[in-house]
């Protein structure tokens, strides 16, 4: 019979592929923003909210409200559905809006939560002294049970450019935390802005009830103030 400990693997090259396992490991965690594990939902129901008119800006030019809709994913065992509202706004060009303040605010109805990531709210765009320089994302994760996970991945990049905008200088800043709402306040660059403005937003809810929303923008200079509004629910 064999030596055994001649045909036995050196006690070194066993530690050797260990090492380039955990390599191979942490390589794919690091090359990946979805965790291993993450469950990948899909939007399956969707519906336009309400199309408003574009609003004239005190001082000149106008806003209006572009492609709002409302989507959501499939309910879990819980009956929990998570829902998107996303809309862009559109200053246009040449607008009155400089050194303006904006606010975007979207409200949902009673039994309707944020959802969380594992840093903070689900809403897009976060807070920054310049969102010329903020990163978009393609998928938000969230923390939510399903499919024998807690955490979900959904799409959102289909909203988002390359960047939040074109413009630099917008400062963006989350209002406090309060239920069923979620607030953007946005101070605006000096000057006009000489191609459209377009600021997308987005954020991920959960619910047990029908998924419905209502979202408004507002601007505020010194020659007075607009806003746009749009409303709408999924249908069931």
């Amino acid at each position: 019979m064999a030596d055994e400990s001649q045909i036995r693997p050196p006690r070194g090259a066993l530690v050797v592929i260990a090492i380039g396992l955990l390599a191979t490991l942490a390589a794919a965690v690091l090359s990946t923003d979805k965790p291993i594990g993450a469950a990948t939902l899909e939007w399956i129901e969707e519906a336009p909210m309400t199309s408003a008119k574009p609003v004239a800006i005190p001082g000149g030019g106008q806003m209006a409200l572009s492609a709002p809709e409302i989507r959501s994913t499939e309910p879990n065992v819980s009956d929990y559905t998570l829902f998107r509202v996303s809309a862009v706004l559109t200053i246009g060009a040449g607008s009155a809006v400089g050194q303006g303040r904006l606010s975007c605010t979207v409200q949902v109805p009673r039994r309707t939560l944020i959802a969380q990531t594992s840093k903070s709210r689900a809403a897009y765009p976060r807070s920054s002294e310049d969102l010329f320089e903020q990163d978009t994302p393609e998928t938000s994760l969230v923390e939510f049970s399903s499919h024998s996970t807690d955490l979900a991945s959904v799409d959102v990049a289909d909203v988002f450019g390359n960047r939040y905008t074109t413009e630099k200088g917008i400062v963006v800043e989350w209002a406090p935390y309060r239920v069923g709402q979620q607030v953007w306040k946005l101070g605006l660059p000096s000057g006009r802005p000489k191609d459209d403005l377009k600021l997308p937003f987005v954020s991920i809810w959960r619910t047990t009830v029908k998924p419905a929303a209502r979202m408004a923008c507002s601007v505020e200079t010194a020659a007075g103030s607009a806003t746009v509004r749009t409303a709408g629910s999924l249908p069931g």
